[in-house]
């Protein structure tokens, strides 16, 4: 779930678009009302994304940003204001805020940014889910010895020319390689790494994976 931070010197207004984002998955961890709030609420909570007010009689948006980028430059603050001097755009500018919204707010507007902003792309989703198989098949591995984790590593690369890397995207090398070392130990080698696994196998693509070597 995208954690949130909302800053605007208006309670009713935090009240009402911190109800926004709730009712549609976004769950507020903090409210502040200043740019002194934005900067400590930040550096406490380390939400995913933060919703600033530029206008503020104290402190503004602008000082939040600045204070914010020297420590943070890729925190995703998402700036909401309604209309600003050319000098105040300038600087805003300078500062590179993640998105903007300009009032009247458009929920819509403000989800797509949001998401795009804090959920990650297919391909990072699948770079995280072959990073997580891999981790678990070097565990199972290590579980045998470092001897049999060694003529593992070995035989992958010297028959295939593949690493425990590449065991995610080609299933059927890691197989044919724990058969052929293992024998009938194979399946007990297989039950140790579907557990191994258990925490993310409920995705389809690991699923996919678990069921070519389990063929």
């Amino acid at each position: 779930m995208i954690r949130a931070v909302v800053i605007d010197d208006d309670k009713e207004t935090i009240e009402l678009f911190s109800e926004l984002l709730t009712s549609n998955g976004i769950k507020v961890v903090g409210k502040g009302h200043n740019g002194q709030d934005a900067i400590f609420l930040f550096q406490k909570l380390k939400p995913d994304v933060l919703f600033l007010d530029i206008i503020m009689p104290i402190y503004d948006g602008i000082f939040a940003l600045q204070k914010i980028r020297d420590t943070n430059p890729q925190a995703n603050v998402i700036v909401i204001y309604d209309k600003l001097s050319i000098n105040k755009e300038i600087e805003l500018n300078r500062l590179k805020p993640s998105a903007v919204i300009r009032e009247p707010i458009d929920v819509d507007d403000i989800l797509r940014k949001t998401h795009k902003l804090c959920l990650p792309t297919g391909d990072s989703v699948d770079q995280m889910k072959k990073t997580m198989v891999t981790l678990a098949i070097k565990n199972t591995f290590l579980e045998l010895g470092l001897e049999e984790f060694d003529k593992i590593v070995l035989m992958l690369q010297k028959d295939h020319n593949s690493t425990l890397e590449d065991c995610y995207d080609n299933p059927e090398i890691l197989k044919q390689v724990l058969q052929d070392l293992l024998g009938d130990s194979y399946n007990d080698v297989l039950n140790s790494l579907k557990e191994n696994i258990k925490s993310i196998s409920s995705h389809k693509s690991t699923e996919n994976f678990l069921e070519a070597l389990n063929t």
